[in-house]
């Protein structure tokens, strides 16, 4: 597929992301951006608690009900806000020529996004070849045939005989939505999926969050876009590394969740939402970015505690009494929870995740300094004005804790990336003690914190050409900044990207299938029953015949839980013919066939050697030859 021919399912993209919560939005009251933005975060709520309510029901997902469903509460939300709209008038719009600056700044930041994508995918249906990729594609493919999207049930992808457990589904639930919608391939609808969270769920939520914190000011929104584009970290690193897309989906929520929390603090300025409205939307924030991963919103949690203590402690100001009370609650509930998510064994797993420091404390935050987190190139320029916004920022008291949650981030980041001890997992575990996801944090705030750098620019020329408007100032700065960074780095996102998709792909060893494998898979599908489980050593590819092919695989993802059975499988298959209890375990699995790839995926793991079992059988009596292609073949298990 072309990326011109692809165009259709990225429109398909668009609309699952964003109508579901815009109707909700709009018949709520909000208008303009505060719609728009938080629309993004409506849909992700909705679409994975509607999974989870389903799957307990027993109601099978699908578009139809998700239409239906998102329609009734976009209604109902309309009724309450006419019923309500006096006690909770809402909020006059922006004027136009604000959101036409906003909008016409994210225009260049989705060409050069795009542009990046592109060059870096290589191809619409490219495969991100990352560990974590394989569970992420066979979801969608356990979603369209389970008809089951709840993340309570999620995580071992109904491997035979492995108990369910919660994996956050909201990623998973929406590509199954434009898989279905559009009959496309997984891949397609993945990659597309992450182009829409990246250019356009992202610089919203950026543009949302900087509304909230300088005003429907033009000079800011019309550069707020382009910036938002500029880091590594985030969201070209949260592309490739894993490849972690629940955690691009939740972060790309957070700079607009971040909005809400300003908003119930009151340190909005000129606020779009209200404070009423603020509060009502607060609940659905903490859904969506928990179902689209709880990484999000502890770092939502993390970069909350100074807009709140900023609120907390103007209120004990205008009223000591109680205002310190407040504050020692405050404080006291935020400790409590510190100490359950520190302690309680649903969180162990996460919390002692053992990733070793690569690089020193000195040496991370001179990356941090850099732009330059987890080796990924120095961005000179944006740096330069993240240091002057920050600098700006700390002098101007109402902005303080925007720099507040930058240090944090930035100490967060030192602790996984040069530290990760026991200790600092106290305070990182909630990351899974990874330096990457920590690192995707910190743009969340340097974005507004560039701006700022912007905005006092082009107060600074103003002073010399005091006709010249602001947003025509920013603008052309905005277009200096993007001719003298090469458009914003776009050749540093292109490599970020191509390290994991087109510079692996051409990488034996590095590369989970080729294009070969990808057309065996394709003409074998109608060589075995849909209802078949097919057996095959995961790490030379075969793992991927249920996301590529739609058939179901004995090993859906790197890691599945053991059981009798499965092991059984995995150790001796091969001897069925002369072994009744691999035949029997075989048969409770509903294992018929096996298929053998042509590469191992990281062929120096121990990895590849745990299925000695699911080698080429070769004329061994109990397998018959399907179908072959060089060394890729498939049998029909005979001996059972």
């Amino acid at each position: 597929m072309s990326w011109f021919g692809s165009v259709p399912v990225g429109l398909v993209c668009v609309g699952w992301l964003l109508v579901p919560g815009l109707l909700v939005t709009y018949l709520a009251g909000l208008r303009g951006l505060a719609a728009w933005a938080t629309a993004p975060i409506v849909t992700v709520a909705e679409a994975a608690a509607l999974a989870v309510v389903a799957g307990k029901l027993g109601v099978a997902w699908s578009p139809l009900l998700v239409a239906v469903v998102c329609l009734v509460v976009a209604v109902v939300t309309g009724v309450v806000a006419f019923l309500v709209r006096r006690r909770f008038p809402p909020r006059q719009p922006d004027r136009r020529s604000a959101t036409t600056a906003a909008v016409l700044g994210l225009v260049p930041a989705a060409v050069l996004g795009a542009v990046a994508l592109a060059r870096g995918f290589g191809e619409p249906d490219s495969l991100s070849e990352t560990f974590d990729a394989v569970f992420h594609y066979n979801a969608v493919a356990y979603i369209l045939d389970s008809h089951n999207a709840s993340s309570l049930t999620l995580t071992n992808l109904g491997a035979p005989g492995a108990p369910d457990a919660f994996y956050p589904g909201a990623w998973h639930d929406l590509v199954s939505l434009v898989v279905s919608t559009t009959g496309g391939s997984i891949p397609v609808a993945t990659n597309l999926f992450a182009a829409a969270v990246a250019l356009l769920a992202w610089p919203l939520s950026c543009v949302f969050l900087v509304r909230q914190i300088f005003g429907p000011s033009r000079a800011a929104l019309a550069v707020t876009g382009v910036v938002s584009l500029g880091f590594n970290a985030y969201p070209w690193g949260l592309l490739s590394f894993g490849v972690l897309w629940p955690n691009l989906l939740g972060m790309a929520l957070a700079p607009a969740s971040l909005g809400v929390v300003l908003s119930v603090c009151g340190l909005a300025k000129e606020d779009a939402l209200g404070r009423g409205r603020a509060w009502l939307l607060l609940p659905v924030v903490v859904v969506g970015l928990a179902l689209a991963h709880p990484n999000v919103l502890f770092s939502l949690i993390a970069l909350s505690i100074f807009p709140v203590g900023t609120a907390l402690i103007r209120r004990a100001l205008r009223r000591p009494g109680r205002g310190l009370a407040e504050i020692a609650v405050a404080v006291a509930v935020f400790l409590l929870g510190w100490w359950w998510a520190a302690t309680t064994p649903a969180l162990a797993t996460v919390r002692t995740m053992p990733w070793p420091p690569f690089t020193t404390p000195r040496h991370a935050v001179s990356e941090l300094l850099r732009n330059a987190t987890n080796t990924y190139d120095s961005l000179w320029v944006l740096s330069a004005l993240v240091l002057v916004g920050f600098g700006y920022c700390l002098w101007r008291s109402g902005l303080r804790w925007l720099v507040g949650g930058q240090l944090l981030s930035c100490v967060l980041y030192v602790l996984s990336a040069g530290v990760n001890t026991a200790a600092t997992q106290k305070f990182t575990g909630y990351w899974y003690n990874d330096s990457h996801r920590l690192a995707a944090m910190v743009p969340i705030t340097a974005v507004p914190l560039a701006v700022a750098a912007i905005l006092l620019l082009t107060h600074a020329i103003r002073r010399g050409v005091p006709k010249a408007a602001p947003v025509l100032v920013a603008s052309v700065l905005g277009v200096v900044l993007l001719a003298v960074t090469g458009g914003l780095y776009v050749h540093s996102h292109t490599t970020v990207l191509a390290g994991h998709y087109t510079e692996a792909a051409a990488k034996p060893g590095s590369r989970l299938v080729d294009d070969r494998e990808r057309a065996f898979f394709a003409r074998i599908k109608n060589e075995i029953p849909a209802d078949a489980r097919v057996a095959g050593n995961p790490w030379d590819g075969s793992i991927l015949l249920w996301a590529l092919a739609d058939r179901q695989v004995l090993v859906p993802q790197f890691g599945v839980p053991e059981t009798p059975d499965r092991t059984s499988v995995a150790q001796h298959l091969i001897d069925a013919a002369t072994d009744p209890a691999v035949c029997a375990a075989a048969d409770r699995l509903d294992v018929r066939y096996l298929l053998i790839g042509e590469e191992y995926f990281w062929p120096d793991s121990p990895g590849p050697k745990e299925y000695p079992g699911l080698a080429d059988p070769g004329a061994r009596p109990g397998f018959q030859l399907v179908d072959s292609d060089g060394p890729l073949k498939l049998y029909r298990l005979t001996a059972c």
